[in-house]
């Protein structure tokens, strides 16, 4: 049993071969150093995962372990591999020091042979005290890569740690106007996909607090924007989601109804709001139910034409609002004549996102 034993890489995304060889770092040492490294615009940041968020997903995956530190080596300001290896170093070396203070053997855990000799060379001048061992990984344990998992995420999902599983989740929203039955399409999709689901966070707001459609003010619709927001995101995170997840409404439709039910200064107000919380959403694909004659979610039952005159204005905000958001590209507007045509056509559209990736 030595003392310390370090692993780095870029983790992009950290997948089960990395996990084997961070276990055996601290089961082969009193403690273990996880060294998350990258820059601006790294394959991770193009692939949407950032060295923070990278950072972050690793602490959360050992989060329980008391025997591992996980560290940030920022390469942003120094030159980029191979010819940065000297400030590299003196980086990774001032992150171990800071991160472990006391040690006189340490073992590094590279996967590359061309990373051997600088380590060694390096380390043996700047620890003379202390005794460095470089042992070679077998990368083959796995038979997978992050380039691999990167180019086809869906596929490889269940080689990739949980914690990164979120930058890669396919996230459907599910948005229309009032009883066009989203709320039955979103529960069928997510049950026949064996994933999780989100629905409208406003019934729940509203439910609780007791407050009428036409007694909504500013802070009301501000939380439930917010709230529905981060309802999504919860589910993004879950460990129930699996490759796919599926919305029942966003922010954007709490924008639309706050231009229907606030004043024109009031809206004013919380538009600003709105549209941040909608410019952090990602969506691989949007389906718009476009509106009946008939009630679905309430039951079957004719509306009057001031409902339908009503839906089909509504439906026009969500396409105006689609269109300013640049977001047409990724929708369909869903034309079966039926409920159950329109889940055919949705999950035929679904079953082509995930490609070769569907596992049911």
């Amino acid at each position: 049993m030595r003392d310390l034993g370090i692993y780095f890489g870029t983790f992009a995304p950290c997948h089960v071969g990395h996990f084997e060889q961070i276990v055996r770092a601290k089961r082969e040492n009193l403690r273990a150093l996880v060294v998350v490294s990258g820059y601006e615009g790294d394959r991770g940041d193009k692939a949407g995962m950032s060295l923070v968020n990278r950072t972050k997903s690793m602490r959360e995956l050992l989060r329980d372990d008391d025997n591992v530190t996980v560290a940030k080596l920022d390469e942003t300001n120094i030159p980029k591999y191979p010819a940065g290896w000297q400030p590299w170093l003196e980086l990774l070396q001032s992150h171990i020091e800071t991160s472990a203070a006391e040690f006189t053997t340490v073992t590094f855990y590279v996967g590359e042979e061309e990373y051997i000799e600088p380590l060694q060379t390096y380390f043996n001048a700047a620890w003379p005290e202390r005794d460095v061992l470089i042992t070679r990984v077998d990368r083959r344990i796995t038979g997978i890569s992050g380039t691999s998992i990167r180019e086809n995420p869906i596929f490889n999902w269940d080689y990739v740690t949980r914690p990164f599983r979120r930058y890669f989740v396919q996230n459907i929203l599910i948005i229309g106007t009032a009883s066009t039955g989203k709320t039955t399409l979103t529960r069928d999709l997510a049950r026949r996909y064996s994933t999780s689901y989100s629905l409208e966070y406003s019934r729940e707001y509203q439910t609780e607090r007791q407050v009428k459609d036409d007694e909504l003010d500013i802070k009301d619709l501000q939380a439930i924007g917010i709230g529905q927001y981060e309802v999504n995101r919860e589910h993004i995170h879950s460990p129930g989601t699996r490759k796919v997840f599926f919305a029942d409404t966003d922010v954007m439709t709490t924008k639309l109804y706050s231009k229907i039910y606030l004043s024109e200064e009031d809206y004013a107000k919380i538009a600003p709001v709105f549209d941040f919380y909608i410019s952090q959403q990602t969506w691989a694909l949007i389906l718009l139910l476009p509106p009946t004659t008939t009630y679905v979610d309430d039951g079957f039952r004719d509306m009057s034409q001031a409902d339908v005159e009503s839906r089909n204005k509504m439906h026009q905000m969500f396409l105006d609002e689609l269109e300013q958001k640049g977001l047409m590209e990724r929708t369909v507007v869903l034309q079966g004549e039926s409920f159950q045509k329109k889940y055919e056509e949705a999950h035929r559209l679904i079953d082509e996102l995930l490609a070769e990736g569907k596992d049911n």
